[in-house]
């Protein structure tokens, strides 16, 4: 798609890019001044295996980037699907992302922090020009991994990488029963994958990506609402809120109001109707689903599975 504007065409490409899912990393190094530096990155990668390498990269604008471009170590942390929050925190700029969080140093003198997925202590192997980053290349020095499942970022949000079964024949089944069926966890795992399969065909056949559709069902025309409430609601991150909207808004599909940083946005007839048709199409694979049930025993699944939400919401 081609774009006259230039901002327009960044957040395009910005939309494009979070397309590829990626893990989450927290870098940390040490200033000159021995201060603990860290931030969050995405742009982890590995290079070679001899000798052992990995690459991330800094943008140039970033304050501590300077910082981790000259520091002779730093420590790449891969997080666990239970870190998103401590991803929040080292994501912010101009607070003491360090305060209340268990640190120990390893062995270059990086501070490192605990429980992550994996761990590498790298030495400054080199450093790269790309455009306005810097590509830091790490020699891999020590390394530690832990049986933790990774955090995803994708479209704007947190996820977990779960497996993706292929569509099954009746030769695919298994026969008889295992203790794991017998398990609620498992039933309500292997339902909520097999609704949301069709749920999310029915998105994207509107045109639409997850994180979108859940933004579209929570604006309302006659209402507004700010980042931090539509990323509570949506499970979007705050920083990726606005390239979102502004794709929707180019499409008609939600109004968009910015005053000073604050940002806000709106529904529209269009978007909401994108939503009936979604909602109305949820309803009836929903009654396909609970074929056979009454309304009674419709009831009372919906009583047990909010008693689960409240008794689980740790």
């Amino acid at each position: 798609m081609a774009h006259d504007d230039k901002a327009a065409q960044a957040r395009a490409l910005r939309d494009a890019l979070s397309a590829f899912a990626t893990g989450v990393t927290i870098i940390t190094t040490r200033g000159a001044d021995g201060e603990p530096l860290g931030m969050t990155a995405s742009s982890f990668n590995s290079v070679s295996m001899d000798p052992p390498l990995i690459l991330w990269s800094v943008t140039k604008t970033a304050w501590s980037g300077p910082a981790f471009r000259d520091a002779p170590h730093f420590a790449v942390h891969v997080l666990a699907s239970d870190q998103s929050g401590l991803s929040n925190t080292f994501a912010r700029p101009g607070e003491d992302k360090f305060s209340g969080v268990d640190t120990a140093d390893n062995a270059n003198g990086v501070p490192t922090l605990p429980d992550a997925a994996a761990r590498f202590d790298c030495r400054n192997w080199a450093v790269y020009e790309g455009g306005d980053h810097w590509i830091i290349v790490g020699e891999v020095l020590h390394f530690e991994r832990q049986k933790r499942e990774g955090l995803v970022f994708c479209n704007g949000g947190y996820a977990t990488a779960n497996p993706i079964r292929p569509p099954s024949t009746a030769a695919d089944e298994p026969s008889g029963e295992s203790d794991v069926d017998n398990m609620l966890f498992y039933q309500l795992s292997r339902s909520y994958r097999q609704m949301a399969q069709q749920v999310h065909a029915a998105v994207i056949e509107c045109g639409l990506t997850l994180p979108e559709w859940r933004i579209l069902a929570s604006l309302d025309p006659s209402s507004s609402r700010d980042l931090p409430d539509l990323a509570a609601r949506t499970f979007v991150e705050p920083h990726a809120l606005p390239d979102m909207l502004q794709s929707l808004a180019a499409d008609d599909l939600c109004s968009v109001a910015v005053d000073g940083d604050r940002m806000t946005a709106s529904g529209t007839e269009k978007g909401a109707a994108r939503v009936a048709h979604l909602l109305s199409m949820s309803t009836a694979l929903e009654k396909t689903a609970l074929a056979g049930t009454s309304d009674a025993e419709r009831d009372i699944l919906y009583t047990q599975l909010k008693r689960i939400i409240a008794n689980t919401n740790t």
